[in-house]
């Protein structure tokens, strides 16, 4: 891949249709990136201000999204600290979430339209692998969801020199696959029914492999870890409760001992760059062993 091309920068979507768009060559297995999978979590949408890097790359990349826009009243400004993003990002109640709306039946509600046309987006790219890219508000570095442990791409975010070191903690509602990956869990679990996550559906749907990266949105040096943690069980809460009443939550994060910023758009696209790469090689590989098999 080549070299940075220009400066990056975090934006909201210029628009709201579901769109894909290529970028770069043919020449090895395609990767498809989700933006925007929920209305409140912009970073992925950094690697719209760097097709260059990729415009040059022989393998390509297809830009699925925005998955999930927010309306005009939650786009926070770009970049942020933490507590402009509490104070203006917008959620809708999970089940109305395009991110749990993904149902085999004729989709009825926005949610259920919006993972639907994202669906037959991704089918059409013909993609080797899908990599939906959400925001963590509350992690100090990037990790996974997955249905299977993916070792380069964890390897190399446990590696990352722009991140702190570290690993995921255990967590109630699902298991750990490795140091910085969970399993995808059912939207049950959330108390969503009827419909499911887009990591638990799409994989069969689409059949390829479906995989997120959680990328961090803030930098955590000047906060305690038991302050951070906190914060995020009281986000937790919030969302769970259906995402209103957001004073508990602002007088939290106005206690704390100093502003968080957002991590520079530089740090999130070299992330991306280097996760992109990960699974391409990754995919290589498996191709490799079935052709040694068959």
């Amino acid at each position: 891949m080549n070299s940075p091309t220009q400066k990056a920068w975090y934006a909201w979507p210029a628009h709201d249709a579901v769109t894909a768009t290529r970028v770069g060559g043919t020449e090895g297995p395609a990767v498809a990136l989700g933006l925007l999978p929920h209305a409140n979590e912009p970073l992925g949408n950094v690697v719209l201000s760097r097709t260059g890097d990729y415009a040059g790359d022989p393998e390509g990349l297809w830009l699925v999204g925005p998955v999930e826009p927010p309306p005009a009243a939650g786009r926070f400004p770009l970049p942020c600290d933490l507590l402009a993003f509490l104070a203006g990002g917008h959620l809708p109640p999970l089940p109305d979430q395009a991110e749990f709306s993904h149902t085999a039946a004729e989709p009825a509600t926005l949610g259920q339209r919006r993972a639907h046309a994202f669906r037959r987006a991704v089918g059409a790219t013909g993609a080797e692998a899908l990599l939906l890219l959400h925001n963590d508000a509350f992690s100090p570095f990037p990790y996974l969801y997955a249905h299977r442990p993916w070792p380069a791409l964890e390897d190399a975010l446990l590696r990352s020199p722009d991140h702190p070191a570290g690993t995921v903690p255990p967590a109630a509602w699902t298991d750990r696959l490795g140091p910085r990956t969970y399993a995808y869990f059912p939207a049950a679990r959330l108390g969503v029914r009827g419909q499911e996550s887009a990591g638990c559906f799409l994989p069969d749907a689409l059949g390829i492999p479906v995989l997120t990266l959680e990328l961090p949105m803030f930098r955590w040096e000047s906060v305690p870890d038991a302050v951070r943690r906190d914060l995020r069980e009281a986000m937790g809460r919030w969302i769970a409760d259906g995402a209103g009443d957001r004073t508990g939550l602002l007088e939290r994060a106005r206690r704390l001992p100093a502003p968080v910023p957002m991590i520079p758009a530089e740090v999130t696209a070299r992330t991306l760059r280097t996760a992109v790469a990960a699974v391409r090689g990754e995919l290589r590989a498996a191709a490799t062993a079935r052709l040694r098999r068959g």
